[in-house]
């Protein structure tokens, strides 16, 4: 079980062998990380998803490497998607406050070997830079001796790990979105509506857009602009509206004790309490869920919630629990969903995917009784 405060969180190895996963490799965890030089894995290069499941496992001491000198920092396993990138990847950044200035750069070994990383790394630099990330980066891509590496324990994960450490709160206390004055709307809702279709989010999204709109609400799309830009409406806001999704995370990193966010649940996982927990540890703002999650609605036959599904919300509800916490003030209850509206919905998501979306309760009462007869 991986404690985010143990000690010994720094380590440096020469001679260090960073070993990259498999070009075929596939699934959760993959064989990778840092090396002694007798092959004895680096316990600080075990990257955590959260504190019971490690993404990478040790390798094996590889036949032929690479050799790389200077002095290094080990900055663990590179995400491209937004939001493990700047909890997973990002998760060792905050030993650079010791190392700045000792150290030629930060190493990364890529999730998958087969990714297109160059494009990559261009893409993220802006928002490395804007989170203090700012230092060289290479992702090694081949098993490679490095004369001496810093190997940084992880400072912040997914799951129950979202309230990072204590050194990692204060690393991105100090430079996460430093030199970014605060700029954008007091009231800012961050929609989906505008993501790629496989993202998923919310039925009828459009509507509930329409009402907050009406309660001084800016629809805010933040993959529709550059990190600082997202930074500044973040640190500008007073009242956020949001579902359960990545720029949570840059809201703990950037925000202030006296904004209010709301975090609606767009899919039955359990994922609002985690970024409640972290916002309120990051920064001391009030942060609550809003759940008032009627149905998940799930591509074709599958049998749990996930980044693609979409939820349907209780209206009325969603209206009552808002002006309840002062995040609306409108007198008039929002009207339920109509069977036209969500069907209507519904049929412009399956145009998108090429595919019917389906309730998952009504999913998994099919599976259990093809299941029930197939052992009968």
């Amino acid at each position: 079980m991986f404690d985010l405060e143990a000690p010994d969180d720094l380590v440096l190895v020469q001679d260090a062998i960073l070993v990259p996963p498999p070009v075929d490799g596939r699934g959760r965890q993959q064989a990778s990380g840092v090396l002694t030089p007798d092959g004895r894995m680096v316990e600080n290069s075990i990257s955590w998803s959260n504190s019971r499941e490690p993404v990478n496992a040790a390798p094996a001491m590889p036949d032929t490497v690479e050799t790389l000198s200077g002095c290094w920092m080990f900055g663990g396993t590179l995400y491209g998607h937004f939001g493990h990138f700047i909890t997973e990847s990002f998760a060792r950044a905050w030993a650079l406050d010791a190392l700045r200035g000792q150290i030629d750069g930060v190493l990364f070994t890529p999730k998958q070997s087969s990714a297109n990383l160059e494009p990559m790394l261009k893409a993220l630099r802006p928002l490395m830079d804007s989170l203090g990330l700012d230092v060289p980066v290479r992702c090694i891509t081949t098993p490679t001796r490095v004369e001496r590496l810093h190997v940084p324990r992880q400072g912040v994960g997914m799951g129950d790990l979202t309230v990072g450490s204590a050194k990692f709160r204060d690393f991105v206390g100090a430079h996460a979105g430093a030199g970014i004055d605060p700029a954008g709307p007091e009231r800012i809702y961050v929609s989906r509506s505008l993501l790629p279709a496989q993202r998923g989010g919310l039925i009828a999204e459009s509507l509930l857009e329409g009402y907050l709109a009406q309660e001084g609400y800016q629809m805010f799309h933040p993959q529709k602009h550059p990190a600082a830009v997202q930074i500044a409406h973040y640190k500008a806001a007073r009242d956020i509206i949001t579902v359960d999704c990545s720029p949570l995370h840059m809201m703990a990193y950037v925000g202030n004790a006296a904004q209010r966010v709301a975090i609606l649940t767009r899919r039955s996982m359990d994922f609002a309490p985690g970024f409640v927990r972290q916002l309120q540890t990051f920064t001391g703002m009030t942060a609550f869920e809003i759940n008032t999650l009627e149905r998940d609605w799930v591509q074709g036959g599958a049998l749990r919630p996930g980044r693609g599904s979409f939820g349907e919300m209780d209206f009325p509800r969603t209206w009552r629990m808002l002006r309840d916490r002062g995040m609306i003030s409108g007198d008039t209850p929002w009207p339920a969903l109509t069977d036209s509206q969500r069907d209507a919905d519904l049929q412009r998501i399956a145009d998108l995917h090429g595919q019917a979306f389906n309730p998952l309760d009504e999913n998994l009462e099919r599976h259990a009784r093809r299941t029930a007869k197939a052992s009968a």
